[in-house]
């Protein structure tokens, strides 16, 4: 499943703490960041996690996330 959110991350250097705790996550296959959208988009594929799960991965770490509709 693929998973599109709208986040508030801004820097590049919180994509990097983010991307070390997706790549230690075996139930991510994939997943990318659009800082040049106003919306600073993430994009998660999962078979095995929900939307809420990745939400929770990302407000662990200090910023919002909400789930937009494909």
């Amino acid at each position: 499943m693929l998973y599109i959110f709208k986040t508030t991350v801004k820097k590049k250097k919180d994509v990097k703490t983010i991307t070390r705790i997706f790549e230690e996550n075996e139930a991510i296959l994939h997943f990318n960041f659009d800082l040049e959208d106003r919306d600073k988009i993430l994009r998660v594929k999962s078979e095995k996690l929900e939307a809420p799960e990745i939400l929770s991965l990302i407000s662990h770490l200090g910023h919002d996330c909400e789930e937009l509709d494909l």
